[in-house]
């Protein structure tokens, strides 16, 4: 079987989508990626894998897509290069990958006059990410890119797709509730847990430094949305109060938030006690979290962070580190449920969590030995491969009014 999994961004460096390709893969299907290659970038190819390219600049690609509530292009472009995939590549199953795709993905197929199911991969609650995002923000910039709209056009996407997949049983649930078309039985979650097997394989390198001191831990997209500000106040907060810390944060910054990060690290205050590192190749993420004490995930709560678990909790949890984590549903259901970190609701609860652990050692390596140890006992890849390939093995997928659904005359195979 040929497998299209449609991606509008760069495919080697996507966690998610990679690791989902990896267990497509593995399990014996031929898997062809439609992606795009940025501004002349080299990417090197990835063994049994068919990848197509779509080349644009990024600026290009970043004003095609803010506009195209207004003026489809991006969407017609990605029509004709569906097409042209699929026809090239006999797809038989494409795996669409966010709900804004989902259309195109549809156009796409129609333009074959094939009959091609789609499962749509929701990466986050999109309507609400979308607002929540910089480069939509303002009367201007929110007036031209209309990003409101998608809070009515999330039916519509969503009426595409044959299987749903989503990150936490918490969106499964608000889809279900919000949706009365939607079946239970035709969404799955699948959440952003890391290939062990992959991560086990990263070796420590001894040489990055150890600081004396309690070291908090950032890793991921730097954005006032991710709650980087209000980690730096509780940070400058507890310094306040005299304790030994220090901070290494990773990732690169929102265009929108560079000015006024990089202002607040080389504070007078801050300055020399932050180590920030724009980009890291993910096989050396485990050596920074080696030389780290506490690691933390301050996402602002909003219905997009409550989306699902981010794949950052799963990783500090390799590294058997405590967490201390803002209280977004589902990131704080797991770390409670598993005892493997601390949970804040304010600023000030924040900053008492710092000092909490940073004052206790044996609380700090309790925490993260629980972390650690309900990764491997809770979170086995297996399980979640064996969801995954499940929406793969259907008997039979027949178009039935308008919309691809199970067989009706054919048992189908439990998820």
């Amino acid at each position: 079987m040929n497998i299209g999994v449609l991606v509008d961004n760069d495919f080697n460096n996507d966690i998610r989508v990679r690791k989902e390709v990896d267990i497509l893969k593995k399990n014996g299907y031929n898997v062809n990626v439609l992606c795009f290659a940025f501004d002349k970038k080299h990417y090197p190819d990835i063994k049994g894998v068919n990848i197509v390219r779509i080349k644009i600049k990024r600026s290009v690609k970043n004003l095609l897509f803010f506009f195209n509530n207004r003026l489809p292009l991006y969407d017609i472009l990605w029509q004709q290069k569906i097409k042209a995939f699929i026809l090239d590549n006999s797809i038989d199953i494409m795996h669409v990958h966010d709900l804004y795709m989902a259309k195109p993905a549809h156009k796409g197929i129609s333009l074959t006059k094939k009959e091609i199911p789609i499962i749509l991969d929701l990466h986050e609650n999109y309507p609400e990410a979308v607002v929540a995002y910089n480069w939509t923000k303002g009367p201007l910039r929110k007036s031209l890119a209309k990003a409101s709209a998608w809070q009515s056009k999330e039916a519509e996407y969503l009426r595409y797709a044959t299987k749903i997949i989503v990150l936490s049983e918490f969106f499964k649930a608000e889809l279900l509730t919000k949706y009365t078309f939607l079946q239970d039985k035709n969404i799955v979650v699948f959440p952003n847990i890391i290939d062990i097997k992959r991560f086990e394989s990263f070796k420590i390198d001894l040489s990055i430094p150890k600081s004396k001191n309690v070291t908090l831990f950032y890793f991921g997209a730097v954005a006032e949305r991710r709650g980087i500000f209000a980690l730096l106040d509780a940070f400058e907060i507890v310094l306040n109060e005299g304790l030994a810390i220090d901070m290494i944060i990773i990732g690169p910054v929102d265009k929108a938030d560079k000015a006024r990060f990089l202002k607040s690290i080389n504070s007078k205050r801050l300055k020399g006690l932050i180590n920030y590192i724009p980009w890291i190749d993910i096989s050396k993420l485990v050596a920074y979290m080696h030389v780290a004490d506490i690691a933390v995930a301050p996402f602002i709560k909003n219905p997009q962070h409550e989306s699902g678990v981010a794949n950052k909790i799963y990783q500090y949890m390799f590294a058997g580190k405590p967490i201390i984590a803002s209280d977004c549903r589902p990131q704080k259901e797991l770390i409670e449920a598993n005892n493997c970190g601390l949970i804040y609701s304010s600023l000030h609860d924040f900053a008492e969590c710092i000092k909490r652990l940073v004052l206790d050692p044996d609380l700090r390596k309790r925490l993260g030995n629980n972390a650690k140890t309900s990764l491997y006992k809770l979170y086995n890849n297996t399980n979640y491969e064996n969801l995954l390939i499940g929406l793969y093995q259907q008997q039979e997928l027949v178009r039935y009014k308008g919309k691809y659904i199970a067989a009706l005359n054919q048992p189908e195979r439990p998820l």
